[in-house]
């Protein structure tokens, strides 16, 4: 007997083991025989692995690792030896992200498709765009020049009044977002995804609220907001197309993972993880030519981008990024995720910080866009501990992100929200 990941089961397979949801829903008993649509189910279920008579895990990997030549082994393991940390077996999730990221560029090999381009280092501007020519601003200094540069939209304020009002009603909502048009196109495009995977189509604000929920609702249309909040990012720094594909991914790695643990929002981290590097942007349109001096000394020393952010700047994008929410008066939560999200034994709650962190993590791991960072940052045992869940389940939850992140960068590139 041995646990094997959903990813891995075959019809046939004998359970050696009950299969019970995530949310207690018995499944299957022990003795079952395996079909197609049972691991279907389970897949649909939130099941990431169950235990089978004759089969185990470690078996199963080292069965699809040999599928590979040893060259293209080599080549795949070479390429991410680049930017992973050294001690990547003493992290449980490091150590299976590691594995799925092999597979997928020996594949790539295996197809006669090339491994993806290592990013280059940005040229760094000949002066800073913004800013005082003498001493650096400080962090308040800082955020304080871009709130006078981006005011937040006036609709997700009024949608907070509505929010705060005890006489309000979910009609309320849907009248004060459909006044914007663009928010309005947005949400319903993001509702009708695969994002949330509805089997009807969603024609209007009023049903998208009655489904989702005023409040789940409100924190997508924050999400948007501040999306639109970010143009004219000097090109030199940042490709903005990449970044927000990276921070999309990050967002529906944040929400794929959430429903792994009850009580968690889905909606609130989906949009810490698409918010999570926000402080960046404020870098790079304040600061860029010391931004592009700290991702110079982080590939110089091998050392996480917001280290060399601090040694730079004396504080790091987490800290501008959540100051920022704090000034535009963004609900504590985001803007405790967004803070700590590098460090998320330090946030209260632990656990929301810590999915964000794993998020970020994996989207670095499998270069699903670009936002500075380099090196896949090391997330120790304590940490992923705080989930309190298995390895398995991050195959299929990034074979079910795929679709979406395509979607949901697409919903956000083709707005006039990204603009270099």
């Amino acid at each position: 007997m041995g646990t094997v990941h959903v990813d891995d089961l075959k019809s046939g397979m004998t359970l050696a083991k009950p299969v019970v949801a995530p949310n207690g829903r018995f499944l299957l008993p022990e003795g079952a025989v395996l079909k197609d649509k049972n691991i279907q189910v389970f897949k649909i279920w939130g099941v990431t692995e169950a235990h089978v008579v004759g089969h185990d895990q470690e078996r199963i990997e080292e069965q699809s690792i040999a599928r590979f030549s040893p060259e293209h082994l080599r080549l795949a393991e070479a390429h991410l030896a680049v930017r992973f940390p050294q001690n990547v077996a003493e992290s449980h999730f490091l150590a299976e992200t590691h594995r799925l990221c092999l597979l997928r560029l020996a594949e790539h090999l295996a197809e006669g498709r090339p491994l993806p381009e290592q990013p280059s280092l940005p040229e760094a501007p000949s002066q800073e765009t913004r800013g005082t020519s003498g001493r650096p601003p400080s962090l308040q200094e800082l955020v304080e020049g871009e709130v006078q540069l981006a005011s937040f939209p006036d609709v997700y304020f009024r949608i907070q009044e509505v929010l705060e009002d005890a006489r309000s009603s979910a009609s309320h909502i849907a009248d004060v977002v459909s006044e914007d048009t663009s928010l309005t196109a947005k949400l319903l495009k993001l509702v009708n995804s695969s994002f949330y995977g509805f089997p009807s189509r969603i024609e209007s604000i009023s049903r998208a609220v009655a489904l989702i929920g005023t409040n789940e609702l409100s924190t997508l249309a924050l999400g948007i907001s501040v999306v639109h909040c970010f143009r004219n990012i000097p090109p030199s720094v940042f490709d903005m197309k990449s970044f927000w594909q990276h921070s999309v991914a990050c967002g529906v790695f944040s929400r794929i993972l959430a429903r792994e643990k009850s009580g968690l929002s889905e909606e609130r981290l989906f949009v810490a993880g698409l918010l999570h590097d926000v402080g960046r942007l404020v870098l790079a349109r304040s600061r860029p030519r010391q931004l592009a001096q700290a991702m110079a000394l982080s590939r110089k020393r091998r050392i996480p981008l917001f280290e060399a952010e601090r040694e730079v700047l004396d504080f790091d994008h987490t800290q501008v990024g959540g100051l920022l929410l704090r000034t535009w008066k963004i609900p504590g939560a985001l803007e405790t995720l967004v803070r700590f999200h590098h460090a998320p034994l330090s946030a209260h709650p632990a656990a929301e910080a810590a999915v964000v962190n794993v998020a970020d993590a994996l989207a670095i791991s499998l270069a699903i866009g670009r936002s500075g960072s380099f090196y896949v940052p090391f997330t120790d045992d304590e940490v992923w501990g705080t989930l309190h869940l298995s390895p398995s389940v991050l195959s299929p939850t990034v074979a079910q992100a795929e679709r979406q992140i395509k979607e949901i960068t697409d919903l956000f590139l083709s707005s006039e929200a990204v603009e270099e």
